[in-house]
Formats: C-alpha cells, sequence, structure tokens
C-alpha cells in the first residue's frame, strides 16, 4: 500500500514535501467546498493507497500551544462524527513520540470558517481540542483516510492574525515537516497494512 500525505494549503503541502521521503504528497484545497470535492473526486473503493490528512489548525483550548501535534480520534462537522480511529491513532501518536513529536490524541472539529475569540471557548465546551475546515469533508472519501494529524498554529491567547504570525506559522510548519518524515521512513513500525490491520481488530475502528 503506498501513502499519501493529503494536505490543504500550499504551504501545508510544501513542508510535507521537504520531509516525505517514500510517500506522495497532494494539495486539497483550503476550505469544505474543496475538500469536498476532492473527497468526491476520491471515491476508489478497493484503492490500495493509503492517505493521511495533514495540516494546520487552531486550538480551543489553553492546554496547546504553537507546534503541538494533535491525532484525532474523531473529526466533528456538520453530520455524524466521522472516523474513531481507536489503537491506530495511538499507534500513529507512539511513534511520533518514539521520533521526538510529542502528540496527544482527542476530538477536532472542522468548521466552515477560521474560528477566533469566544467561538474557540464554544467549541471548547465539548471537549474539542482545535477546529481546521476541511477535515472532516476529506474523511468522505473512499477509502477514508487513515488519520487526521494537525498541527496547532493559533490559539485563544495567539489568534490567527496577530504580529507573531509569521513566527507561529515557521514553528508549525517545520513540525508538519517533521511528521511527514517520521511517517513516510520505511523503517517507521507504523506503516499503512499495520494500520488497516488495527482498524479491523478494534471495535468500532472502521467506522
Amino acid at each position: 500500500m503506498s501513502l499519501e500525505f493529503w494536505c490543504p494549503l500550499r504551504l501545508e503541502a510544501a513542508a510535507a514535501r521537504r520531509g516525505a521521503r517514500s510517500a506522495g504528497v497532494v494539495r486539497t484545497g483550503m476550505g469544505p467546498r474543496r475538500a469536498a470535492a476532492f473527497a468526491a473526486g476520491r471515491q476508489v473503493p478497493g484503492d490500495r493507497s493509503g492517505a493521511i490528512v495533514l495540516g494546520l489548525a487552531g486550538a480551543v483550548t489553553d492546554s496547546l500551544e504553537p507546534g503541538d501535534v494533535i491525532v484525532a480520534e474523531a473529526v466533528r462537522g456538520p453530520g455524524p462524527d466521522r472516523s474513531a480511529w481507536g489503537q491506530a491513532a495511538e499507534t500513529i501518536r507512539v511513534g511520533l513520540r518514539e521520533a521526538g513529536v510529542s502528540a496527544v490524541r482527542g476530538p477536532l472539529r472542522s468548521v466552515a470558517r477560521a474560528v477566533r475569540g469566544a467561538e474557540r471557548r464554544r467549541l471548547a465546551g465539548d471537549g474539542t481540542l482545535a477546529a481546521d475546515m476541511e477535515s472532516w469533508w476529506l474523511l468522505a472519501a473512499d477509502p477514508a483516510p487513515l488519520a487526521v494529524v494537525r498541527v496547532v498554529c493559533d490559539t485563544p491567547a495567539a489568534e490567527l492574525v496577530s504580529l507573531s504570525l509569521p513566527w507561529r506559522a515557521r514553528r508549525a510548519l517545520a513540525v508538519i515537516s517533521r511528521i511527514a518524515a517520521t511517517l513516510s521512513t520505511r523503517e517507521t513500525p507504523i506503516a499503512p497494512d499495520r494500520w488497516r490491520g488495527l482498524e479491523r481488530a478494534v471495535p468500532g475502528g472502521d467506522s
């Protein structure tokens, strides 16, 4: 099974390409409309490629800082939650940790526009860790991506548009490069075929 990184933004895709080795990188486009269109064009049941959604996110909790990594347990959106990966998410998180990339697991929420201010606090009320604008729609592809990994760029204390944005963006994009290098290395124990096996072995893992 070949591995791809699906990155919504041009900067995210460029960062992933700097790190990716045996994996491809595909730019999916920013926002719900482009993400949904991309997913609709990737309806290939039985396809042997495996994808990881990789990009930036906005934290909705003060417990996260720019550069922190989230491996999604579930992605919330305008419809039912999508893809709780169970042990597969933990395998990815542990693999990143062993490579020196600290990551947490938890729910993400995909929204139609960038979150800021009081909207962050509202989303945090149900345990959501961060928000993005594409993952929920990308998970409609068939087969769905194996995982969603997002890197925090903005937080409640550091809004998206602020003087610290260039520094925060550079830091987060460097982490994306490191994640791509880690997950695409042939020696890593978290190969796509193993993820698929773990999904089948965990109740609800193929939802």
